[in-house]
């Protein structure tokens, strides 16, 4: 007589429990991620316009980058 062990079955519960628990640990990142990329083009814009961003420099640069930053890292936020 040969008993099925369930260590497979408690392996995949114990996946899908760690990939529920990512999803719910990933979802504050991709919200500050889509909303930053919203709203850093309302600064980035005007400090372009304004000459501000060739004398903060090394600034418009950080917000660039946090905006592409921002950009990849919410681009799944809110999808059903």
């Amino acid at each position: 007589m040969s008993t099925q062990s369930t260590s497979t079955f408690d392996g995949f519960a114990d996946w899908t429990a760690r990939k529920d628990a990512g999803r719910k640990l990933l979802a504050p990142v991709r919200f500050l991620g889509f909303w930053s990329a919203v709203v850093l083009p309302l600064v980035l814009f005007p400090m372009m316009v304004s000459g501000l961003a060739g004398e903060y420099l090394p600034l418009f640069a950080a917000l660039v980058v946090a905006n592409l930053a921002g950009a990849v890292l919410g681009r799944d936020y809110n999808r059903d």
